[in-house]
């Protein structure tokens, strides 16, 4: 008879975006409304414009200066938040462990053409198993704006499956560069306002998103292993899936239908019905058609149920971060679920018809037991996770104080 699959928790966060460098810092400016997005220098591109950029960043603090140069920019992000997630998770990995534990990184844009010429360490890998003695499965995903999120979901599978009994997992992006810029522009996917509050997901007068950086890992391990050495726990992964195919001839299913089934099988996996849910972390690209497209897919998702649930996103305060955008955001939902707190939307001002959600102006205190985190590639990839509020059960073991 087949093992029962593990569950999943997390015991450990690392965050830096350009609103902080760790996690309570993030944390803190989401709760706060704080966006993050300045001025971009005025040769990136042919017009004012704002981005959400990590200023004075040196690279991750106790790495040697000539390791980190041989790294780029979104490695880099994706060794701090590993550092930070694995001190967090008050873990070690040794000789005797290091097969048991995995490392997954997402990212959607490779390496930089004017970065350092070191293709192994392009993509989030060093940043997330070099120098941490990993040497289990260790790869990068790149699925664009949901591969952090598709990283995160891997790898909870991986240990669901017992294969390992921890991960890191994430997503890391530095989009702040003028290929990048160029292509995002020629395809009118940016706003073209340079103001602070210019990333504004859902509201009638938003007209494209405002790029940002950084990244988020979390630290997963079998709840079984975190319980008998006593970790901190920040909450349970209890669903999750992947789906992929746009659908261009217009013909079902199309691209909604595709993307709202990974809404519905990550409900499946979990258990729970969509009256369950308390809360969704959007992925609030702020361009017209992909709020629309998210809209439509939670509308069939969860129906009426919608406009009882907290509508919330990270963008408007640490910009769109493409790969890292769904890993931030999973960061923001431990911590909601942890304070028992829904962040808001504060540059939300006015409601579009085609956007008929109920979205969160103002942090609200309540009690919340999950929340939906999604992510979408522009290439028709999707991924939703479902996080869970940790609660102590009869049996856990607790560690000695």
């Amino acid at each position: 008879m087949p093992d029962e699959p593990r569950r999943v928790v997390i015991t450990g966060v690392g965050a830096i975006s350009a609103a902080g460098h760790d996690p309570p810092a993030v944390w803190e400016a989401l709760l706060t409304g704080k966006p993050a997005l300045t001025p971009l220098p005025g040769d990136a591109l042919d017009r004012p414009a704002v981005a959400a950029r990590i200023a004075h960043y040196d690279g991750p603090a106790g790495v040697p200066a000539d390791f980190t140069a041989r790294l780029s920019r979104a490695s880099q992000f994706a060794l701090d938040a590993s550092i930070q997630a694995v001190a967090d998770a008050r873990i070690g990995f040794n000789a005797e462990n290091a097969y048991a534990v995995a490392s997954l990184i997402g990212s959607a844009h490779g390496p930089d053409p004017a970065g350092p010429p070191a293709p192994l360490f392009s993509a989030g890998l060093a940043g997330a198993s070099t120098g941490l003695n990993i040497a289990g499965p260790s790869y990068a995903i790149d699925a664009g704006a949901a591969s952090g999120l598709v990283a995160i979901h891997q790898a909870a599978e991986m240990v669901r499956s017992g294969s390992v009994r921890a991960a890191l997992a994430g997503g890391a992006d530095a989009p702040l560069r003028p290929e990048v810029l160029a292509a995002y522009e020629a395809r009118g996917l940016l706003s073209s306002q340079a103001t602070a509050t210019a990333q504004r997901p859902f509201d009638l007068l938003r007209d494209g998103m405002v790029l940002g950086e950084g990244a988020a890992v979390l630290l997963l391990e079998d709840r079984e292993l975190a319980v008998m050495r006593g970790a901190h726990i920040y909450g349970e992964l209890i669903g999750g899936a992947v789906t992929a195919g746009p659908a261009a001839d217009g013909a079902p299913p199309t691209d909604v239908d595709i993307a709202r089934q990974a809404v519905g099988r990550a409900l499946r996996e979990s258990g729970h019905s969509p009256g369950e849910i308390d809360m969704v972390f959007t992925a609030g690209a702020a361009t017209k058609a992909g709020d629309a497209r998210e809209t439509d897919i939670l509308e069939r998702s969860f129906g009426s149920r919608i406009l009882d649930m907290y509508v919330t996103a990270t963008t408007p305060v640490l910009g769109y971060t493409v790969g890292a955008s769904g890993a931030l955001a999973a960061v923001a939902a431990l911590f909601a679920l942890a304070e028992q707190m829904v962040p808001p939307h504060p540059v939300y001002a006015e409601a579009d018809p085609d956007c008929a959600l109920d979205i969160t102006v103002r942090a609200q205190r309540d009690h919340l037991h999950a929340a939906l985190v999604s992510a979408y590639g522009s290439a028709g990839q999707n991924a939703a996770l479902l996080i869970g509020a940790h609660r102590a059960e009869p049996g856990d073991e607790l560690p000695m104080a």
